[in-house]
């Protein structure tokens, strides 16, 4: 037992799994960068999940991590081990307590390293969630949980490059609110080890303002609306790249907004074809003229929402481990780790 331990308290040891590592990382970096599709999918993934799916019937893309991740546990251990017999000699030898900053480093470390690991192999990742201002959405994996876009404020440089971004959202559990924050750059919003950052914005189109004579009419895609006379409307299918065939039936071309058409149909059966392309086109169904006035605009922001079990301990670590490296830096008289044993 204490060939072992003295086997794992080895300066030694340390070097040289310094040097695997480094060397297996750079062995990633090069299949990293011939394989970006596979990476980029990874990064929306869990590690453990994908290693044990993806990753174990291809191991010439994954090896590399398997590796890593065994170098990385003997490392840990090493440096486990190292630390509680510098501890236990700078507590024997009664030595200044400016001695324990070196110790203080590594125990941010393997604090940081397991939260790496805890998410690692749980939570989720759950990306492209597509959110309109004032609507809710579920949060993926907690059951009664919503989100709400309040509002998003963006500044942009005279170059048009975004300088600000703040996002204001709403968290609802059964009903009730439970937060209300704001997603900024580089700072997203982080509930019970939940994550939820904003990647993207902008406007979309979520309805029509149709008028017909002079009653005008605010309708969303798939809605209905009544006119005074008690005439019934229907927004249908929409065509993005409208077109009819030899019979005169209507069909797309393809998936592109190139001409969009969008069908109205009345309460009696029949139907129509308004173009979308721009406001002042109309149709006539019966003894109606249906008028695009207008397109209902709404902001909309795309979320990443992830979950993270370890970030406390990943947080935590790294204060820990920056704390230690300051003080190495500014108050260690000596700035000597290495402890002679008496």
């Amino acid at each position: 037992m204490k060939a072992i331990w003295r086997f794992f308290s080895s300066t030694e040891l340390t070097i040289v799994l310094t040097i695997l590592i480094c060397l297996d990382a750079a062995w990633g970096s090069i299949i990293t960068v011939k394989n970006p599709a596979v990476f980029q999918a990874l990064d929306q993934s869990i590690l453990f999940k994908w290693l044990g799916s993806y990753g174990k019937t291809n191991l010439e893309v994954s090896l590399w991590i398997y590796l890593l991740i065994a170098l990385l546990s003997l490392f840990s251990l090493n440096t486990a081990v190292c630390t509680i017999d510098r501890v236990r000699a700078i507590i024997i030898n009664k030595r200044p307590w400016r001695s324990l900053y070196p110790q203080i480093v590594h125990i941010g470390f393997l604090i940081a390293l397991f939260g790496h690991l805890l998410g690692s192999a749980y939570g989720f990742r759950s990306p492209g969630h597509l959110i309109l201002k004032e609507e809710v959405m579920p949060v993926p994996y907690q059951e009664g949980l919503l989100l709400r876009l309040d509002d998003i404020e963006t500044d942009f440089s005279p170059l048009g490059e975004l300088e600000n971004l703040n996002t204001r959202v709403t968290l609802l559990k059964d009903g009730k609110e439970v937060l209300r924050e704001n997603i900024q750059i580089n700072a997203p919003l982080i509930y019970k080890g939940i994550a939820f950052y904003h990647v993207n914005q902008g406007k979309t189109t979520t309805g029509l303002i149709l008028k017909i004579h002079r009653e005008e009419f605010k309708v969303p895609f798939g809605g209905s609306f009544k006119t005074i006379d008690g005439n019934l409307f229907t927004l249908g299918r929409i065509m993005p790249d409208f077109a009819t065939d030899k019979m005169g039936i209507p069909f797309s071309r393809s998936k592109a907004y190139r001409n969009p058409y969008i069908e109205i149909i009345s309460s009696n059966g029949e139907n129509g074809w308004l173009s979308l392309i721009r406001p002042g086109t109309r149709i006539t169904l019966g003894d109606n003229v249906i008028e695009l006035q207008d397109y209902i605009m709404k902001v909309y922001a795309v979320m990443n929402i992830n979950k993270d079990p370890g970030i406390g301990f990943i947080i935590t670590g790294s204060s820990i481990l920056t704390v230690g490296m300051l003080l190495l830096l500014f108050l260690q008289g000596e700035r000597v780790e290495l402890i002679r044993r008496s």
